[in-house]
């Protein structure tokens, strides 16, 4: 996710969509075990502690939305700007940005269950050798945290702000802003080297041949770098004239998804340059504020940030199905998916 600075009050409004269904404030009781469930993260605004967790969920092919479950289940606000969210286990993991904290909830009640409120401004939220990693905006050090109780184990000194994590085979890939990604072994968290990319290093994912690939986004430019398995130079490397977001790899793992310019994009892992780029689909959105893609049902969770003022919407698209694409309204600025079980 790109760095959120602007953000505005929130507004509640109805949902509309192609299949159009009102969000619904459950009791704790109503909340559904059943079909797919997946958490909608909504940041909310920059200093105004109106983050929002909803529930986007699908049984019979019928998509509900189920608006602040998190705030239902604990009488109080989450905090202030929802940024990633991880699950292990029986937790669902939240990291919150300018709050400091990163929590732990049952992933089917969402009742607060621990918390670590002594956090600079945690980011993104992976599992390294049964720790909890916590990149950080400003700290300049990865917090890793003992899932039982989330207290801190120790730190690991970075240089810089550090975003999105990944399993690559036996090692786990940081990215790092300054225009790096930091190497570690994957049981053992040992640091085992670092590999230059462009500046604005966020986004990573692994393809179906162990290639690692890291997206950069800097203003109205991109850049994309692909590493095999264990080097540390790229086999492939270029910019784009457009930002970038998010990549995940497709179902098969032998072409890339990656965002821009409120489009879904991709290109073949054999790609060299941005000529191999191709538009996949436009959800036509105002503001594509973040997606996740789900390689099981190869569907698409797509969030419309629209005015960063007024609630947002998110959009449910299959990709073998577009047909049965739906709309849901959520809260201010959503911008990141949690597969839920």
């Amino acid at each position: 996710m790109r760095l959120r600075f602007v953000h505005f009050e929130c507004l509640l409004v109805l949902a509309f969509a192609g299949c159009t269904d009102d969000v619904i404030v459950p009791d704790k009781k109503d909340l559904p075990k059943g079909g797919e469930r997946v958490a909608v993260l909504c940041e909310g605004n920059f200093m105004w502690a109106n983050a929002r967790l909803d529930l986007m969920q699908t049984d019979s092919g019928k998509t509900q939305m189920l608006g602040g479950v998190y705030e239902k289940a604990n009488n109080k606000p989450i905090g202030d700007v929802l940024q990633s969210g991880l699950v292990v286990g029986d937790n669902l993991f939240l990291s919150i940005n300018n709050s400091g904290k990163v929590l732990g909830l049952d992933p089917y009640t969402f009742k607060q269950k621990k918390m670590n409120a002594k956090l600079r401004s945690p980011r993104c939220l992976f599992m390294v050798g049964g720790d909890l990693w916590v990149s950080d905006l400003y700290a300049n050090k990865i917090s890793v945290l003992d899932t039982l109780d989330l207290h801190l184990k120790r730190e690991i000194v970075v240089p810089g702000w550090t975003e999105q994590m990944v399993r690559w085979d036996d090692e786990v890939a940081v990215a790092c802003y300054s225009g790096k990604v930091l190497v570690y072994d994957y049981l053992s968290g040992v640091y085992k080297r670092s590999m230059d990319v462009d500046t604005g290093a966020f986004y990573l994912a692994v393809d179906g041949k162990s290639t690692l690939w890291v997206v950069s986004s800097v203003g109205p430019k991109g850049g994309v770098a692909a590493f095999g398995a264990s080097a540390s130079a790229p086999k492939a490397r270029w910019t784009t004239n457009a930002a970038l977001g998010n990549i995940y790899p497709s179902a098969d793992g032998n072409s890339m998804y990656v965002s821009s310019q409120n489009k879904i994009l991709t290109f073949p892992i054999s790609a060299m340059s941005q000529a191999d780029l191709s538009t996949l689909f436009n959800p036509s959105l105002n503001q594509l504020y973040g997606y996740y893609f789900n390689p099981l049902n190869q569907v698409f969770y797509l969030a419309d940030a629209k005015d960063f003022v007024s609630n947002g919407e998110v959009m449910r698209y299959p990709l073998l199905n577009p047909a049965q694409k739906t709309t849901l309204s959520t809260g201010v600025n959503p911008s990141g998916f949690v597969l839920l079980p």
